[in-house]
C-alpha cells in the first residue's frame, strides 16, 4: 500500500514539471581493463544542483531504477555497482539515493577479450527536487578500444562503494526466511549493528524489480530485525539467503553485506 501511494504521489507531482528539467546529462564513461581481464565502465548521471536520483532500493518514497542492456555486443557477464547512498527524509517517508551526480561502475566480462565491447543501456530512473519525475533514456558506448588510462572520476566511485563487515573485522549477519503464498519475511541477527538510529535496508538481488519490501522501522543492537516483502507478479518464488543484501546507512559510513 505504501508503495502504491508513493507511486501515485509521484505521478501527481510529475504533472507540474517538464520531464528532464532537472537532468543535465546521462553518459557512459570509458574505463579500463583490470588485471583479471574484466573491463570497467561507468554510467554517469548528472543532475542540476539540488536534484536527487535513487539507489537500487529507493525507499517507500522513491522510484526504483531499472536498466536493460539488450543490444550490447561482446558481453558475457555484467555487474552494476552502487556507490554508498544517502538517506533523505524521515518518519516513513525516506528515500535513498544520490544528490547532483552519481557514477555507477559497471564491471564487464567480454565474450572475446581481444574484441571491442559495445555497451547499450536503456534505463528508467526517477529524479526529484520539490517535485519528482520519471526519466527514460537510452545511451551506448562508442569506444573502439579499451582506454589505457584510468578515469579518475570512475576510480573515485569505486572507492566509495559500501564497506563489508569483514572490512571492519565484524562477523556477518545471519538470516532466516519464511514464506507465504505471495509474501515472505526475513529475520536477521546483525552483529555489526551498534547504533539504534541506524538505517537498515534489505533488498533481494536479481529480483529488485519484482518485489516490494516493507523495511524495518526499529533497530535495537543485539535484537533480531525483521522485514516483510511481497511479490508484484512472481508468487511462490523461494528466494535463498545468498540473494539477500543488507545495507546499513549511517552518517559518514555505509556497510553492505551480500548474502546472509
Amino acid at each position: 500500500m505504501m508503495r502504491f501511494l508513493a507511486a501515485l504521489l509521484l505521478l501527481i507531482m510529475s504533472t507540474s514539471i517538464a520531464i528532464g528539467d532537472g537532468l543535465k546529462k546521462i553518459e557512459i564513461l570509458e574505463g579500463w581493463k583490470k588485471s583479471d581481464g574484466s573491463i570497467v565502465y561507468g554510467l554517469k548521471i548528472s543532475l542540476k544542483d539540488g536534484w536527487k536520483t535513487y539507489w537500487h532500493t529507493p525507499g517507500p518514497m522513491g522510484l526504483k531504477p531499472q536498466f536493460n542492456f539488450d543490444g550490447s555486443l561482446n558481453i558475457e557477464n555484467l555487474n552494476v555497482l552502487w556507490p554508498s547512498p544517502k538517506v533523505f527524509g524521515s518518519s516513513g517517508f525516506e528515500s535513498i539515493g544520490y544528490e547532483n551526480e552519481v557514477i555507477l561502475p559497471i564491471i564487464i566480462q567480454a565474450k572475446v577479450s581481444s574484441n571491442p565491447v559495445n555497451l547499450k543501456i536503456k534505463g528508467y530512473i526517477g529524479i526529484c527536487y520539490d517535485v519528482c519525475v520519471p526519466i527514460e533514456f537510452e545511451t551506448q558506448s562508442e569506444f573502439k578500444t579499451v582506454a589505457k588510462d584510468i578515469n579518475t572520476d570512475l576510480l573515485a566511485a569505486l572507492a566509495n562503494l559500501p564497506l563489508s563487515p569483514s572490512d571492519l573485522d565484524k562477523n556477518k549477519a545471519r538470516c532466516t526466511i519464511s514464506f507465504g503464498p505471495t509474501s515472505f519475511e526475513i529475520e536477521a541477527d546483525i552483529p555489526y549493528l551498534e547504533k539504534e538510529n541506524s538505517n537498515i535496508f534489505f533488498s533481494i538481488k536479481d529480483y529488485r524489480d519484482a518485489l516490494s519490501i516493507e523495511q524495518p522501522k526499529q533497530f535495537i543492537p543485539g535484537k533480531i530485525i525483521s522485514a516483510s516483502g511481497s511479490w508484484y507478479d512472481k508468487p511462490n518464488v523461494k528466494i535463498s539467503g545468498d540473494l539477500i543484501t543488507i545495507t546499513q546507512i549511517d552518517e559518514g559510513q555505509v556497510i553492505e553485506q551480500e548474502g546472509c
